[in-house]
């Protein structure tokens, strides 16, 4: 444990080297942050109500979005792609370091040191603007929000480090990543929640892995899902990561079979 404890604080201090990088990556997310939230505030200039939602809750739902994002969607296993593009991976060979467990411990620090930013953010945001969101203090809600939020954490390491392990078999997985990347953004909720899409969009989307990312976590939070809603969820997200791992472990055997390098 300790080893992995290890490659926790050398990624932490990575994530601060590049200070400059890592101030304009949070003033990115800020922005964005601000981008929705506006659009709502507008909407709700001239309504009451949009889609089932007031002023309240939807503010509340992209106050949450933002921090399901921070914690959910930052990730380092990507990094993967690089180190077989330029033969590092092979080093592993040789260490006595689990390959899957030394990247979540990347991914934790790389979240760790997001989580700390967004929510001085978010608490500046709030402290300014002073709008008018929910603040959930049902245990038991909030306690099925951080269970949602950790398998989603999952989720997200399983999709971005699967696709990675394309890099085996090609020059540059880096497209297909930036394609993810957009449609878990979209199609995750984290610009508006999904169930404002017409119904059978709805349903359809919530059978694949995308929502369960920010847009249930989220919704959950609001504490306005049904039980019979939250437990389908859960069963979803629970099939596709048990599904999506035991790809991510068949196609990491397969690459490592097919792999060769040079000079490491």
């Amino acid at each position: 444990m300790s080893k992995y404890l290890a490659v926790f604080q050398i990624s932490w201090e990575q994530g601060l080297v590049y200070r400059l990088n890592f101030f304009l990556w949070r003033v990115r997310t800020v922005i964005q942050f601000l981008l929705v939230y506006f659009i709502w505030w507008t909407v709700f200039q001239s309504t009451e109500s949009v889609f089932g939602y007031n002023q309240s809750s939807i503010l509340t739902y992209i106050m949450a979005a933002a921090l399901i994002r921070a914690i959910v969607l930052s990730s380092r296993a990507t990094d993967l792609t690089n180190q077989i593009n330029d033969g590092s991976v092979a080093n592993f060979l040789t260490k006595p370091l689990g390959f899957i467990r030394y990247y979540l411990a990347r991914d934790f620090a790389d979240k760790l040191l997001n989580i700390s930013f967004v929510i001085a953010e978010i608490t500046l945001i709030i402290l300014l603007l002073k709008p008018k969101i929910i603040f959930q203090d049902d245990l038991a809600i909030l306690a099925l929000f951080v269970v949602a939020a950790i398998l989603g954490i999952i989720l997200n390491f399983t999709i971005g480090f699967l696709i990675s392990l394309t890099s085996f078999w090609v020059e540059n997985s880096w497209g297909p990543l930036f394609l993810i990347m957009i449609l878990l953004e979209g199609l995750g909720g984290g610009l508006f929640p999904i169930d404002i899409l017409p119904s059978g969009v709805f349903n359809i989307l919530m059978l694949t892995p995308f929502p369960y990312l920010i847009y249930f976590p989220s919704k959950i939070y609001l504490g306005t899902m049904h039980i019979n809603e939250v437990i389908f969820g859960f069963m979803v997200l629970s099939v596709w990561i048990a599904m999506l791992w035991q790809l991510m472990l068949v196609t990491l055997r397969a690459g490592f079979r097919h792999y060769t390098v040079q000079g490491h």
